[in-house]
């Protein structure tokens, strides 16, 4: 299992949803008076709170399906999915909380942005080491 590549990527990916949790997304340095947030993350605000668990045990299940590649590619995909509704969820909440599109800066934009990137990367790189696998067991098949 840990000699394959795929699963040195989906850890990467593990250790980038557990940083969600202490690593803020947003964070201004010049608060307004009519800003209700100052900091937006996974540990800050409760809303947030669920993705970095569902990622978490969605890593840790992609990890150990490695004797079911399908399984193991398809929470790959899920992985990216919650990682995307992760942005999507904390744009949404910053909207609407703060109204920053307009004047978004993008210094106020922490690690915690640039981490569900990374995730993706990371689970597409497994994606394709899993594919990789895939071929060459069809490839020993044909030998055979």
């Amino acid at each position: 299992m840990l000699q394959r590549i795929q699963t040195v990527w989906l850890l990467l990916a593990m250790g980038c949803s557990v940083l969600l949790f202490y690593v803020p997304v947003w964070q201004t340095a010049s608060p307004s008076p009519t800003d209700r947030l100052t900091a937006l993350g996974a540990g800050i605000n409760f809303k947030l709170l669920g993705f970095p668990l569902m990622l978490f045990i969605s890593h840790t299940i992609a990890t150990w399906s490695f004797k079911n590649r399908r399984r193991q590619l398809r929470w790959c995909n899920i992985n990216i999915m919650l990682f995307l509704l992760f942005l999507l969820a904390a744009f949404i909440i910053l909207e609407s909380e703060n109204q920053i599109f307009f004047e978004l800066n993008w210094r106020d934009l922490k690690l915690g942005f640039y981490l569900p990137f990374l995730g993706i990367l990371f689970n597409v790189l497994a994606r394709r080491g899993i594919r990789r696998d895939e071929q060459l067991i069809r490839n020993m098949h044909h030998l055979r």
